[in-house]
C-alpha cells in the first residue's frame, strides 16, 4: 500500500513528466508556427519580387539558389522568434541552422542526382519542421524546462 509521502511524489514525476512534454512540444509547435507564419510571406514576397525583375521562374532557372533562400529565410524568421523569446544564441543558432543544414543537403541530393528540382521543394516543405527535433532532443533539458533556462521563464507568461 503506497503511502501519502510516496502518492504525492509519484505525482508530482507524473505532473513533472506532463511539464516536460508540454513545454517540448509547446515549442515545436511555435517554432513551426514562426516558420510558416513568418516565412511563407517572406517567401512569396522574395519570390514576387524576382519576378518582378525578370526571373518569372526562380525555381526552375536557379533551383539552388531558390533553396538556399528559402531555407535561410525560414531560419531568420525562427531566430527571430527565438530571441524575442529570450532564448539565447547557441541554441537559437542550433536549431534555426536545421533549415540551412537541410537545404545544403537538398542541393547536394540534387546534384547527386538523387533528388529532382521539384522534388528537393517539396522535401524542404516537409522536412523544415522535423528536423528542428534533432537539436531539441539532444537538448532535452533545456527543451523540457528542466535546464531553467531563460526560454521557460518567457514562456510563463503564456
Amino acid at each position: 500500500m503506497e503511502t501519502d509521502t510516496e502518492h504525492s511524489v509519484h505525482h508530482h514525476m507524473q505532473q513533472s513528466a506532463f511539464m516536460g512534454v508540454w513545454h517540448f512540444v509547446r515549442h515545436f509547435v511555435e517554432m513551426c508556427l514562426a516558420m510558416c507564419i513568418g516565412g511563407i510571406p517572406l517567401i512569396v514576397l522574395f519570390f514576387w519580387g524576382a519576378a518582378k525583375i525578370g526571373y518569372p521562374d526562380l525555381i526552375g532557372q536557379a533551383p539552388e539558389l531558390s533553396i538556399m533562400v528559402i531555407a535561410v529565410i525560414l531560419s531568420l524568421v525562427m531566430t527571430a522568434w527565438m530571441r524575442f523569446r529570450g532564448m539565447e544564441w547557441r541554441p537559437t543558432l542550433e536549431m534555426s541552422s536545421t533549415s540551412i543544414v537541410l537545404g545544403i543537403l537538398l542541393v547536394g541530393l540534387g546534384w547527386l542526382g538523387i533528388l529532382s528540382n521539384s522534388d528537393q521543394i517539396e522535401w524542404l516543405k516537409t522536412l523544415a519542421c522535423p528536423v528542428m527535433l534533432i537539436p531539441m532532443f539532444l537538448r532535452l533539458d533545456l527543451y523540457t524546462g528542466r535546464a531553467g533556462h531563460s526560454m521557460h521563464a518567457a514562456h510563463q507568461g503564456m
